[in-house]
Formats: C-alpha cells, structure tokens, sequence
C-alpha cells in the first residue's frame, strides 16, 4: 500500500530555511525537504516512541529516501522583521532579523508521498504512530499535525525535467548512504573519561546512521554536502498570491479599547491620574503626527487632527465633538497599591488606522522626575475582550478618581437651584450630587430607585477627593475650584462599564470602578 503523509499547519505559517542559506537571505525551504521530515521522525521515535526497535525504523524510513512527489496548497512567501538584542556595541544594540515563513490556509493540507512503496501492517501503524507524535514541523513555531492518508489522485509535483529551466533544488535522503556511518563520528575515549563531553560526543543513543548526525557535526566539518543526502531538482511550484479565504470568514470586530501596562523606577501615584492622562492624549497625538507627516511632509496641524478623532475629540471644524464618542484616557491602580499600574484608552466611536499605529509605537511616557514610564501594550479590541475593574459588569460601582460638576450653582432664574444647596451645611455636597445624577440621565445611566450616596475617601490609602489633582494644565481650566465628591452607585440593573462623569472625565476624573462581592 502507497504511503501518502497529509502535513496541516494550523497556525498557517512553515518555518524553515534551505540548508545551505542563511536566514536574512529571505529564502524560505518549499516544497518542504525530505530529509528534514525524515530527521524528525527519528527525533519522535527517540523521544516519544523508544518502545520502536530500530530495526523496525530502519525498515520504515529505507524506503522513504527515495525522493517522494507533493501536492501543495495554495501558498504565498510573506515576512516579518526584528529588532533583536545583539549588544555588539553595548547593551542598547539591536540587529534587523527577517523571520520568512510560507503562508498556507490553517486547513490546507500538504500531501506529500511514495506511490511506487508499499508499507503495511505493523510497520503502518508504527509509521502512523510516528506521525501522529509529530508537535511541529521545521523551526519550533511551524506546528504541524502529521497523519497517513489513503490513496488520492497522482501528486502533481515531481522531480523537474532535465532540460528544466528554472527548477528548485530540494535536499532529499540518498537511498545509497543515508544510512551509513563512514562519515559518523567516532567517541574519543579520553573525553568521555573526563566526564565531561561536548554535544557532539554524545550521539550514542541514537543509531550509527548519517541520518542522525547533529547538526554542530555537520557544520563543524564543512562539508560540501551533508553525508547521507543529495540534491533532487524539482518542477518550481508557483506561488499563490493569495490564500483562499476561509469558508466562514469571521467579520473584523471593532477596535475600540487599548490596554496598557504601565512600569517604571516609581509609579505615579493615584492622585496624579490627570496629569498622567494628559500626558498620554498628548503623547498619542504627537506620535499620529508624525506618522501623518512620514508620508506627506507637507500636511499643516489643521489638516493632521481630525485624521485622529478619536484623540482629538473635535470634529473638522474644531468644534469639541458631543455625545462622548471620543476617547476616554483612563489611568487606574488595578493592584490596590496606591499607584497608577494600567492605561485604558476607550473610544466608543473606535479607532481608525492611524490611531491603531500610534497605540501599537507608544512604548513610553516623560516621567515628571525625568524617569520614562515603559509603557507595554497588552491588549487592543473590544470591551468584550477584557477584564478589568473598570469594563466590568456590575449593580455596584464607586469611584475610584473624583467626580467634579459641569456646572455652577443657579441662585436665580428659571432653572435655579434649590435653596438647601446655598444654606444647609451639607448643600454643597447635595449639590455635587444633584449635577451627578444629571450627568447619569444625560448618558442614559440613570435608572429609577438606584441609590447615589456619597463617600469620605477611597481606596486601601483611604484618598479623599481634595488629595487628587484636579487643574488641567490648559489655561484658564478652573478644575481645582469646581465643587467635587465621590459616590457610590448602585444600580437596579447591571450595567457595563467603563463609567466615567463630570468634568475631565475623558481625562481620567470622574472615573467608577465595579465593586467586587
């Protein structure tokens, strides 16, 4: 019976590189090398499957070298590129690293077989028990799943023509001497006395076969060739431009919630929640800047904004926009220390690409002692696609920043306030939540029989609302004399945060955080 291996990729990438090419060339291995899958199968057998004698290896894999056809799935060359730590020249030293891969579909199969071999019975199901053991395929991010597959229809891609114009070599077992041992390296008995061997000294567990040589052997000794292989030319396959969409496509959800981690020497302290937000609104604007000006130099600031709405928050006119569609820049202190730990950006209108490019490049923030905060992004999608005290859903919310009114208090008019807000020891404090309670009906919160009950201080460090900073540094902002307070909430509904009212809400005041029971 034929033997025909059925190889998926499900994560739709195979790494590997050609023997013989380094890999900044950019040169992906394609159609995969036999000898790479023959080398992993005995990789398997030694570490899963010991129970496998290698007499009965040897019998599967002999007629395996010889070079087998393929049927590829629709294919394309992509790449990614890297920065990684090379420290040459000290320790901020980076080299640029091409990671190239061949992008398949996830449920594309690759068939590769021996239509003229016949392996059966035992030997089959222990070939199949192989496979099956087989984690990845190539470098340790190519996973693979690995199984036999009955007999299809002729695999279309051989070995190319003589007169072939433009084939592409394959390195494949040589039938003859893949499995001999001249070139198999004998242990030096002196060295394995010491008790201290290298790696290369200890290939005894494995069979005397070139099959099995290690590859610190193989480029230590530079040979022309790898013993126990040789070059078969085979037929170019064309490469796909582009993989065939998956059956069910699944619709791109809505980017509208950024999350950060936040670390430092020190971490801001909670009372410094404004400053801190300020800080990343105008950090995010500058990096969309500049990102505006890279591909037309030309651009004025009037024209570069409303590129970023969402950060802005004005429309084309320069007209704040309304409705509190805008981002939201929401510093918290997650772990109840005192200190600022995350960033959430929020905008219920979402992001657009040129926001999505400024969150994905801020790495940091000025520190206000001259100490970066790093910044790492650890998140980007939807409420849906987080937890967090602050995007909970929850009856019960407190504050977690102070709730600053949007008003001044009306003594006369058709609208003025109640005179308890001027005379009664507490009016001030009535007041702060009467507008509270107008900020809820404005947004749709407000539900009837909820309760809204002030609250000393918050938090294990027991703040108090007058400890926050509370001025933006824009002038003219009159935030540090506007009345303030914090609240508990508790609705008769469950309701989804993140809940934030008042003045400078959108810059981390007024902020509620779901209280856990």
């Amino acid at each position: 019976m034929s033997v025909i291996i059925r190889l998926t990729f499900p994560s739709g990438r195979y790494h590997a590189t050609p023997w013989g090419r380094h890999v900044n060339e950019g040169v992906p291995e394609w159609p995969p090398s036999p000898w790479r899958l023959l080398r992993a199968l005995v990789a398997v057998w030694r570490r899963n499957c010991p129970d496998i004698s290698a007499t009965q290896v040897r019998r599967i894999l002999g007629p395996l070298a010889h070079p087998p056809r393929f049927q590829l799935p629709p294919h394309r060359v992509a790449h990614t590129r890297h920065y990684m730590p090379w420290e040459k020249k000290g320790p901020a030293d980076r080299t640029l690293v091409f990671d190239t891969f061949v992008a398949v579909g996830r449920r594309d199969p690759l068939f590769i077989g021996w239509p003229e071999t016949d392996i059966s019975g035992d030997d089959r199901a222990a070939l199949s028990r192989l496979l099956g053991n087989l984690a990845y395929f190539g470098r340790a991010e190519g996973w693979v799943l690995a199984d036999l597959f009955a007999d299809i229809a002729p695999l279309p891609l051989g070995p190319a023509e003589p007169n072939d114009p433009n084939p592409v070599p394959v390195l494949c077992p040589d039938p003859v001497t893949t499995f001999g041992d001249e070139h198999y390296p004998t242990p030096d008995p002196k060295k394995t006395a010491k008790g201290n061997p290298s790696p290369s000294d200890l290939l005894f567990d494995c069979p005397r076969w070139h099959l099995c040589l290690d590859t610190e052997i193989i480029s230590s000794r530079k040979w022309s060739i790898v013993p126990g292989t040789k070059w078969v030319n085979y037929t170019r396959p064309s490469e796909t431009r582009a993989v065939p969409a998956r059956q069910n496509p699944v619709r791109q959800r809505a980017r509208s919630v950024a999350r950060f981690a936040l670390d430092g020497p020190v971490l801001p302290l909670v009372t410094e929640t404004l400053p801190l937000a300020e800080e990343l609104r105008h950090e995010l604007l500058r990096s969309c800047n500049r990102l505006a000006r890279r591909k037309d130099p030309e651009l004025a600031d009037a024209d570069i904004w409303p590129r970023s709405p969402a950060f802005w928050g004005k429309d084309e006119q320069g007209t704040p926009r309304k409705g509190h569609q805008h981002a939201f820049f929401l510093p918290a202190d997650e772990d109840g220390d005192g200190r600022l730990d995350h960033l959430t950006v929020y905008a219920p209108m979402g992001f657009n690409e040129l926001e999505v490019m400024a969150l994905d490049r801020l790495r940091k923030l000025p520190g206000r002692d001259g100490d970066a905060l790093r910044l790492l992004l650890v998140g980007l999608g939807g409420l849906g696609d987080f937890r967090a005290r602050l995007i909970e859903e929850s009856a019960a919310w407190v504050s977690t920043t102070p709730f600053l009114v949007t008003r001044h208090m009306k003594p006369r008019g058709r609208k003025r306030d109640p005179r308890a807000f001027f005379d009664a020891l507490d009016g001030r404090m009535q007041f702060v939540r009467q507008v509270l309670v107008e900020e809820l009906q404005r947004r749709g919160l407000f539900q009837e029989g909820m309760e809204i009950d002030p609250v000393p201080h918050v938090g294990r460090h027991r703040l108090r609302s007058i400890q926050f900073r509370l001025n933006r540094r824009k002038a003219g902002d009159d935030g540090g004399s506007r009345p303030h307070g914090l609240f508990r909430l508790r609705f008769p509904r469950p309701v989804t945060g993140p809940i934030a009212l008042g003045h400078s809400c959108h810059l981390g005041l007024g902020l509620f955080g779901a209280l856990v029971t």
